[in-house]
């Protein structure tokens, strides 16, 4: 069976669209070339028959990223893994990271790389064009910040508060609230509304609540999420 875009439900394919498009612009913390470049490194981490192995930094391979990088080397060693090899993500390894990139900067980078992983997976099982990154856009990323940013018990990362009354999946992104929309905008469409999560009895198309939970499960366990 051949599919084309115009089998796709519009808001997922809007949805998709708009995240891409979100790929090489200025964001809060990176510029449009960085974001632009972290996101072909998530792109390669995703593509990559043999990847390399988890506890070896991907800017120390020879060819494998541009002579000439925007964003820092551990970035791009960051969003690698990250992409590829997330479950052997730790507290220590993240803590490193952030000791040389700023926290809400790492938040932006997971959601680039959050952004990249669905999209191209999406493409790859309907068999549809491989996800093509636009030029990167001029300009600088705008460092607004919340201003009530706290630490929570629930995430590695700083969120906006208060913290830990929610799940830590809601309030990962919260302290960037431009990644926070369009992460949410993407899960809106892929999955199931925020505001009607509480529905068991909730759909959209030919599945049922429970069906669509049986997927989600399986696909979880299958990519480790421990979420």
């Amino acid at each position: 069976m051949n599919i084309s875009w115009g089998d796709v439900r519009q808001d997922l394919a809007r949805a998709h669209n708009q995240a891409i498009a979100t790929l090489s612009r200025p964001g809060t913390w990176w510029t449009g070339a960085q974001r632009r470049e972290l996101a072909m490194t998530a792109q390669m981490a995703n593509n990559e028959r043999e990847p390399v192995a988890p506890w070896v930094g991907v800017s120390t391979i020879a060819n494998k990223l541009p002579v000439s990088l925007a964003a820092p080397k551990i970035a791009h060693d960051a969003i690698y893994r990250i992409s590829r090899h997330a479950a052997t993500l730790t507290r220590e390894w993240y803590e490193k990271v952030t000791a040389e990139i700023n926290p809400l900067a790492f938040i932006e980078l997971c959601g680039i790389a959050c952004t990249i992983a669905p999209v191209m997976a999406f493409r790859r099982a309907l068999g549809l064009p491989a996800l093509e990154i636009g030029s990167a856009e001029s300009g600088q990323p705008s460092n607004q910040k919340p201003e009530n940013i706290v630490t929570a018990q629930l995430n590695w990362v700083p969120v906006v508060g208060p913290a830990d009354q929610v799940a830590a999946v809601v309030q990962a992104f919260t302290a960037v609230p431009e990644t926070n929309r369009v992460i949410w905008a993407m899960a809106d469409a892929q999955y199931i509304p925020d505001k009607e999560m509480v529905d068991p009895n909730w759909t959209r198309g030919t599945l049922s609540r429970v069906q669509m939970e049986l997927i989600a499960t399986r696909v979880s366990q299958q990519r480790e999420c421990f979420y």
